[in-house]
């Protein structure tokens, strides 16, 4: 599949270019241009369950979209909701976790399911359950602002909000910043220790950051 991002990091896009009968599943609302003769078919991701599970459980829509090229071939337009990066990973067969909301489209072949996190992740901040994404194929996910990837070996510290995407290689656990008053009062809230020795990928902004400016420029 051969694909091309326009507008990056801080608007981009993906327009990727189908060869003859190659599809694309995404996630629903994310298409934003095709070629008049790809056709669209709308499922429940992997399955009924496995979607409403996704849905209310790891924060995705509960239906995706599966977009199939002609004889003849296509182009496709495909972008976040939000404002930031999208990136591109092969999959050979590799696990990773996303935070729930960056997942943007891939491959029929890849796997998107929810993997419960433990009550350190809904504490974190990051909801109860990720995403785990497992298979073959061509994978794309977003973030929130740009996307950082990080070599962690040993131990790495990070806000929580700023996670966006790390190896299953990786363990974490959810630790104040600081002391009590620190994590209170310093505005940095609690943070995800990772130990171990895999990649990490993180956004350069947060949604509530960007919620909180806009709350304090409303009217009383």
């Amino acid at each position: 599949m051969e694909h091309t991002f326009k507008h990056n990091p801080s608007y981009t896009l993906l327009q990727c270019k189908l060869g003859a009968g190659e599809k694309l599943k995404a996630e629903a609302g994310a298409m934003v241009y095709m070629s008049p003769d790809i056709s669209i078919e709308t499922t429940f991701g992997s399955g009924i369950l496995s979607a409403i599970a996704r849905k209310f459980l790891g924060g995705e829509s509960l239906f995706v979209n599966v977009f199939t090229a002609p004889s003849a071939g296509g182009e496709i337009g495909i972008a976040p909701s939000h404002v930031g990066d999208v990136q591109h990973m092969k999959m050979t067969g590799q696990t990773i976790m996303l935070q729930s909301g960056s997942y943007l489209c891939s491959s029929p072949e890849v796997n998107v399911s929810p993997q419960f996190g433990g009550i350190r992740s809904l504490f974190g901040g990051e909801g109860l359950f990720l995403l785990k994404v497992s298979g073959a194929g061509d994978l794309f996910y977003s973030s929130y602002g740009a996307i950082i990837p990080i070599d962690v070996n040993g131990s790495y510290k990070v806000d929580t909000g700023h996670i966006v995407a790390f190896q299953d290689s990786l363990s974490f656990s959810v630790k104040k910043v600081g002391g009590w008053k620190s994590t209170l009062l310093s505005g940095e809230g609690l943070i995800c220790e990772f130990s171990g020795s895999g990649k990490l990928w993180i956004q350069s902004r947060v949604p509530d950051g960007f919620i909180g400016w806009v709350a304090k420029l409303l009217p009383r």
